[in-house]
């Protein structure tokens, strides 16, 4: 009957991690993606000296991202959005065209990012 109980109770705190990483990575994603859309629209304006303001805190943002979820997410997945992350300031300083295709793609990255994390068949097997 312990056997029982302690597999029970490691089966529901699965469950439990499981869930709740969901929620903190789609919470911690909606916070980067708010800022990667203004520093779109600065961009849009040509206001590339908000847009790089803005993109240290992206930066800044991002540290706090990878520390949390290092321990939920796959370290492969947060290392492409760590050098993604990291051409969007030196993109800003300089103006380049490649700017918006490099927010295109971290926004690409953390929807799967936050896909990977949902516990469907696909991902369990």
């Amino acid at each position: 009957m312990k056997r029982t109980i302690t597999a029970f109770v490691l089966l529901t705190a699965i469950v439990i991690w499981s869930v709740l990483g969901i929620f903190i990575v789609q919470k911690e994603n909606s916070s980067l993606v708010d800022v990667i859309k203004r520093i779109e629209s600065c961009c849009e304006n040509d206001d590339m000296q908000e847009a790089e303001e803005l993109a240290v805190k992206l930066e800044s943002l991002w540290k706090k991202y990878e520390r949390k979820m290092s321990l939920i997410v796959a370290d492969e997945k947060l290392t492409e959005l760590s050098m993604s992350i990291s051409k969007v300031r030196p993109y800003c300083r300089d103006a380049n065209d490649e700017l918006l295709a490099e927010l295109e793609n971290i926004k690409r990255q953390l929807e799967l990012v936050y896909k990977s994390e949902l516990p469907l068949w696909y991902n369990i097997l």
